[in-house]
């Protein structure tokens, strides 16, 4: 018997992250309701209290969690125990369940999925198998969860069977030690229990997929646009600086495997008469920074910005743009938004290519702070800076997130349909 497939689709979208949140999962999720619910469907958010401000266009619902003050958000694991399942769906029906983590929120999903007998996709945002070198233990406890809970549990409880089992990649640039590539593994098992999964970056679904030998045929690219209230937000914010300097602005979320650090070190090392450095964001490594810029008139910390005009100022006063992280991001969403934003943009990992082209960003030739100082001179010619500018404000049509979102329902009817 057909299947009948309703137009207005019951989403629920699944974070462990908190929400909204400075980095990128939690505003890939905050531009995937605004467009979903745009679009005529009703969209449920499944997220952890922690700084939970609750969106004005979704139903919401809060989930215990387990958390320690003041550790990272990336640390925070949602409940996804049996009875979490039946409160859930005492109380809401859906069509289709997206996760958006590789923790709790997982977990939670595929039981959801389970319970109800509806589809379960996840979209890989995180890379953790790059952060094996610049955060080390926190990258092997990770690579330990897999192992030892999410492997096992998501082999368990998926309806999904494979004679075939997925492989450890051979080692290349992205997977140098053992437990990097354990965690391409890691992604490849995941992909192969879920009804279908996607991710924005395309080095990311070949190294899944390799990891399968080829029987995991699944997985779909498709980057998240810029959230176009921070579009608008944009559009009615008005500079509010008239001074010729130039000013350098990095948005990250402050841990290790970010590089921040770097941007530090390359903005002290450029040392541009009447430059200034803006770091947006909190985490762990803030005291660090801190230490590290020592006092300095030029560099300032201004911790989380949740309010979206709030952060729009800061890319209307930037005059160029940041992105110190190396193999870790799947898409970097800042740089969609700088690129919208008008602004030439400073990064360091080839394999990265949304919101970035040859004409409007400068590529460094290493990932160390001298090869992103010599970008940062580069820049500070207004001419240059100027012409890259132009090549920003070109591209920015092509990252409207109205594309994502109309992707996602197109898979969810098709997952629905199968």
């Amino acid at each position: 018997m057909k299947k009948t497939i309703p137009e207005q689709l019951r989403i629920a979208l699944i974070i462990d992250d908190f929400y909204p949140a400075s980095g990128g999962i939690a505003r890939s999720v905050q531009t995937q309701i605004n467009e979903l619910t745009q679009l005529g469907h009703v969209v449920t958010l499944i997220a952890p209290k922690h700084h939970l401000q609750k969106p004005q266009n979704c139903q919401t619902v809060i989930v215990p969690s387990f958390y320690i003050p003041k550790a990272p958000s990336y640390t925070c694991i949602i409940g996804y125990s049996m009875h979490i399942v039946k409160k859930i769906s005492r109380q809401h029906t859906f069509d289709i369940v997206h996760s958006q983590t590789e923790r709790g929120a997982l977990m939670l999903a595929a039981r959801l999925a389970s319970s109800q007998h509806i589809p379960h996709l996840h979209t890989f945002h995180a890379n953790l198998a790059g952060t094996h070198e610049s955060n080390q233990l926190p990258a092997f406890w990770g690579s330990m969860a897999y192992l030892l809970l999410i492997n096992p549990w998501i082999a368990a409880t998926s309806k999904k069977r494979f004679n075939n089992s997925v492989t450890l990649p051979k080692q290349s640039s992205d997977a140098t030690s053992f437990w990097a590539r354990f965690d391409w593994h890691s992604f490849a098992t995941i992909a192969s229990r879920v009804d279908d999964y996607t991710t924005p970056a395309l080095f990311m679904k070949r190294r899944i997929n390799d990891c399968s030998k080829g029987f995991i045929q699944q997985g779909k690219i498709i980057p998240t646009g810029v959230n176009p209230l921070f579009s608008q937000s944009l559009e009615k914010s008005k500079r509010s600086r008239s001074d010729k300097n130039i000013r350098f602005l990095c948005v990250s979320r402050l841990s290790r495997e970010k590089r921040v650090d770097v941007a530090v070190k390359a903005f002290i090392e450029a040392n541009i008469p009447g430059s200034r450095l803006d770091i947006v964001g909190s985490g762990d490594q803030l005291s660090l920074l801190r230490k590290l810029a020592n006092d300095r008139k030029d560099i300032f910390f201004h911790n989380h910005v949740s309010n979206i005009d709030n952060l729009a100022k800061f890319y209307r006063d930037a005059d160029a743009f940041i992105l110190p992280s190396y193999r870790f991001d799947t898409q970097a969403i800042t740089l969609s938004e700088a690129a919208v934003a008008g602004l030439p943009i400073i990064y360091c990992d080839d394999r990265l290519d949304v919101g970035v082209t040859e004409k409007n960003s400068l590529l460094a030739s290493d990932p160390s702070p001298k090869a992103i100082a010599d970008c940062m001179i580069q820049l500070s010619v207004p001419e240059i800076r100027q012409k890259m500018a132009k090549e920003s404000t070109k591209i920015a049509g092509d990252l409207q997130p109205r594309a994502m979102a109309e992707h996602y329902v197109r898979l969810y009817r098709d997952l629905i349909k199968s």
